[in-house]
């Protein structure tokens, strides 16, 4: 009976290694230093691994929707210059509907928010994705996109909707080229 418990244990794990075996270090694929505008600082207590465990802790109401989409892992990185922010973020999933369902939830998300002059646009990048600014895209701009198994995200406040979506648009070359 052990021995039958221990090899479907074994059996699991084997199962699930493959796809965390086949990933790249995701640290790689967000924005670095080197990306953003000068003066902005990493801030190394909010840049890192993001386990499952960390996000349910951190977003409660969220732990279900990233069960059922089948999350593996994610990295976040933040970035701040006095008032400004900047923070990129990947997040791996099983299968390429882990993503989709992860995009749909954030809009629903957002739309509940109703936050006052926040317009959405659909954005070619990726497999399809969402831009959220305000009229002018000067105060608070975010991009959230997916990539076969990868939902990412890039937020700003600061820095503006064009710079916003040009650092997307270097995390997004670099998913494309961990994953193609």
């Amino acid at each position: 009976m052990r021995l039958a418990l221990a090899l479907a244990a074994v059996g699991l794990l084997l199962v699930g290694a493959p796809a965390l075996a086949a990933s790249p270090d995701l640290g790689r694929l967000v924005l670095r230093a080197g990306d953003v505008p000068a003066g902005f600082a990493v801030v190394p207590d909010e840049t890192g691994p993001r386990s499952n465990q960390h996000e349910w802790r951190d977003e409660p109401g969220a732990r279900r929707v990233l069960k059922r989409a089948g999350r593996l892992t994610g990295y976040e990185a933040r970035f701040e210059r006095r008032t400004d922010s900047i923070s990129s973020r990947v997040d791996l999933f099983r299968t390429a509907a882990g993503p989709r369902i992860l995009l749909d939830y954030f809009a629903s998300e957002m739309q509940k928010a109703g936050i006052s002059g926040l317009r959405r646009s659909r954005l070619a990048i990726g497999d399809g994705g969402w831009l959220y600014a305000d009229r002018e895209g000067r105060v608070f701009t975010i991009v959230v996109w997916r990539d076969g198994r990868v939902f990412a995200a890039v937020a700003s406040s600061g820095i503006g909707r064009t710079r916003t979506l040009s650092l997307a648009r270097v995390q997004q070359r670099r998913v494309a080229a961990a994953f193609r």
